[in-house]
């Protein structure tokens, strides 16, 4: 019985487990407030013991503790207050700024240009279907100039005819001619429009595929050329003939 009164009369051992955390926990937060209010004291005793300097629109000098937002573009220094500087801001220049945005530009392009194809071979075929449709403008246009230049001959020939037997060449006839003229200069315009779009396409899959070799490190294959064949720096004229009009002539 008195075992058991003494067993009652004393406090739990959980309860001095608990005191002693909780004593712990207010010991780290003591010693953490502490540090903070040290960094928050050393920041501003930083700041206070430094002088900033920089220049106005005009280019008279001043110093303070701070700049002021309208010049916080410029060039300014940190000049300790034993007058030394420990510090010199250069604001970036538009050139620099430039060439950085274009560097994040060309990254996107590589990354977009190694995502899109897996050898350099698909950026020929990619190339060749580009052109394709152009091709066949091109092909129609050809024909639609030779159809144009056909019956400008046959207005050309009556207009000689009548200049041969000293008569007046009627005034739609002179109607037909300068209509047939001005036809085929607007299609010689579209001629070399569309040769344009295709050379225009032709060199931008070309450096593409010279960039795509570039960054897979690899060196472009180039296959050796019969004798007599077109050089690989010029490159072949594009035919303005359709098939048609060679069986013709």
């Amino acid at each position: 019985m008195s075992q058991l009164q003494k067993t009652m009369s004393e406090p739990p051992l959980c309860n001095t487990y608990q005191k002693l955390a909780r004593l712990t926990m207010q010991a780290g937060c003591t010693v953490a407030l502490c540090l903070w209010l040290c960094f928050i004291q050393s920041a501003h005793a930083e700041n206070k013991n430094r002088i900033v300097k920089w220049k106005d629109d005009k280019g008279v000098t001043h110093y303070g503790d701070r700049i002021p937002p309208q010049y916080s573009n410029r060039e300014n220094s940190i000049i300790n207050r034993q007058g030394v500087t420990v510090k010199h801001n250069k604001p970036i220049s538009d050139q620099e700024q430039a060439l950085d945005l274009a560097k994040l530009e060309q990254d996107k392009k590589d990354k977009a240009l190694l995502g899109a194809f897996t050898n350099a071979n698909e950026i020929d075929l990619a190339r060749d279907r580009n052109i394709q449709l152009d091709l066949i403008t091109l092909e129609n246009l050809n024909q639609e100039k030779i159809n144009n230049q056909k019956q400008l001959t046959e207005n050309q020939k009556l207009a000689d005819g009548f200049t041969k037997r000293k008569k007046p060449i009627p005034d739609d006839l002179n109607t037909d001619i300068s209509k047939n003229q001005a036809e085929i200069g607007k299609i010689d315009q579209r001629i070399n429009e569309r040769k344009q779009i295709i050379e225009n396409t032709r060199k931008r899959f070309d450096e593409d595929k010279k960039r795509y070799l570039t960054l897979k490190n690899q060196s472009p294959i180039v296959t050796p050329e019969p004798l007599g064949a077109t050089s690989t720096t010029e490159r072949p004229a594009i035919n303005t003939a359709s098939p048609s009009a060679k069986i013709k002539q």
